[in-house]
């Protein structure tokens, strides 16, 4: 199931005397990760390496900034996969110690600090539902509504019919409403969604 972050965080490592400062943030269109980019660069002036990776809608990209290629941001962007985060941009700013950690420490010294970021992080996750909106003749009304009690009804409009906005995450109770109204349920609309599940 994918998650996204609850707010943005920033954790940092120290390994070899070189210090990885991991920022993960939330965000959700390209604009955004390049604001968010542009401060990072002001606020590090002196960062010997600014390397990110992020995923948003269909679009995942990831950029090393002058590492060895393939040691910095793809390692990066494989903990978010792994972690199913999504409307996220990771930073990791690194600040050279003068000490060589080789394209091997380099990786996992990119994966584990946004690995362990992650492990500070609130993490809510995304529940797909349908919303939809039902229709039909109001003698039905009160079964219905009981058969909703455990479902999330957004609107109730009382006519000559009834019509019912509400939330689930199936529609396999409509046969059954079919069935309770002789064929006299409508519906009117139906469409996907994805909810975030704060705490």
């Amino acid at each position: 199931m994918p998650v996204r972050l609850n707010c943005n965080i920033s954790h940092t490592i120290i390994l070899k005397k070189s210090e990885f400062i991991t920022e993960l943030h939330r965000v959700f269109t390209l604009d955004e990760i390049q604001a968010v980019l542009k401060d990072a660069h002001k606020r590090h002036p002196k960062a010997t390496h600014i390397c990110t990776a992020f995923r948003i809608e269909n679009h995942e990209r990831s950029n090393d900034d002058g590492e060895p290629s393939g040691t910095a941001g793809l390692p990066m962007l494989e903990v978010l996969r792994k972690h199913d985060v999504i409307d996220v941009l990771a930073l990791v700013i690194r600040y050279y110690g003068g000490i060589q950690l080789g394209a091997g420490g380099l990786t996992r010294a990119y994966n584990g600090s946004v690995a362990e970021a992650l492990t500070h992080a609130q993490l809510n996750p995304l529940i797909p539902v349908i919303e939809s909106q039902l229709r039909f003749p109001i003698q039905y009304a009160d079964t219905i509504l009981y058969r909703f009690s455990d479902k999330e009804v957004l609107r109730k409009t009382f006519d000559a019919d009834v019509t019912l906005t509400l939330r689930t995450q199936t529609m396999d109770f409509l046969p059954q409403l079919q069935e309770i109204t002789r064929g006299q349920i409508e519906v009117l609309y139906q469409k996907e969604m994805i909810l975030e599940s704060k705490p």
